[in-house]
């Protein structure tokens, strides 16, 4: 296992990230909105694979076009966590580097959201592409976000963590304490993390401020982007889209943190 894999599922086991999980709703901004509408079925609803599922969050977006639903997600915990929040749905411990347990082309769109592709190393990655190639029907969609690797922040080290205000004293304190602490430890592991990261070659894998530096991630370009759907099978090139849901081409700004993608298996001719 990578390094940053094992860094990364520690994080998301804690008990703040299920926090942050269990209680995330809606679309985190407008290019995921717009990606989603661009992903949905022709029909209008279809088969749906939700990957990375967290919390569900993406699952109640996802319910009114879904004709059957799945969520799956490599983290026990969160599997768990998503049951409780939709009881009615679906949702499997799975890993979507290995998928076997799904038949070919068994749906009409897989989801990946919210840069959870970024979590695994490259291997991972391609295969992951691989997958949700197989398993996605002729002309089915596959949507998703990745890390721009020329993003500003990287260098930045933007910090996430901020100090929510509340009338409560007692629970202002509480945060308060919990933000200092998380800031401590924050530059801790930023120094002990910080020599992990590679960023020669075609592959970078990154140190994100996100969760008090707790997670390493694969960042990427839109024209190696573009290279691995192609190698995957997917039509290219596929749709990319800013956070505000406009389309970019083969350039993203610098001041750009992630992209929207829209990558369609080719159909039947």
């Amino acid at each position: 296992m990578h390094m940053m894999e094992t860094i990364n599922r520690q994080t998301w086991r804690s008990p703040l990230a299920l926090r942050d999980y269990r209680r995330s709703s809606g679309y985190i901004n407008e290019g995921e909105r717009v990606a989603f509408r661009m992903a949905t079925p022709q029909a209008g609803r279809g088969r749906v694979l939700d990957i990375g599922v967290g919390g569900g969050r993406t699952a109640e977006l996802l319910r009114p076009i879904a004709t059957d639903y799945l969520g799956v997600d490599y983290t026990p915990q969160m599997v768990e966590l998503a049951r409780k929040n939709h009881p009615d749905l679906r949702f499997e411990h799975m890993d979507a580097r290995d998928l076997s347990a799904l038949a070919d082309g068994s749906f009409d769109l897989v989801v990946f959201s919210y840069n959870g592709i970024d979590s695994v190393d490259a291997a991972g990655r391609l295969a992951i592409f691989s997958e949700a190639s197989r398993v996605l029907s002729p002309g089915g969609a596959f949507a998703f976000s990745t890390f721009h690797r020329d993003w500003q922040g990287f260098a930045r080290r933007v910090d996430y963590r901020r100090l929510e205000w509340t009338a409560n004293p007692v629970r202002m304190g509480f945060r308060t304490l919990r933000y200092v602490e998380g800031r401590v430890f924050g530059s801790l592991r930023q120094r002990r993390l910080m020599p992990l990261e590679q960023r020669s070659g075609e592959h970078a894998v990154l140190l994100h401020g996100a969760h008090d530096f707790g997670i390493m991630v694969y960042a990427t370009t839109p024209a190696q982007l573009q290279a691995q759907l192609a190698d995957a099978g997917f039509a290219t090139p596929a749709r990319l889209l800013d956070l505000n849901g406009t389309a970019i081409g083969a350039t993203a700004s610098s001041e750009q943190e992630y992209f929207h993608v829209v990558a369609h298996k080719p159909g039947i001719s």
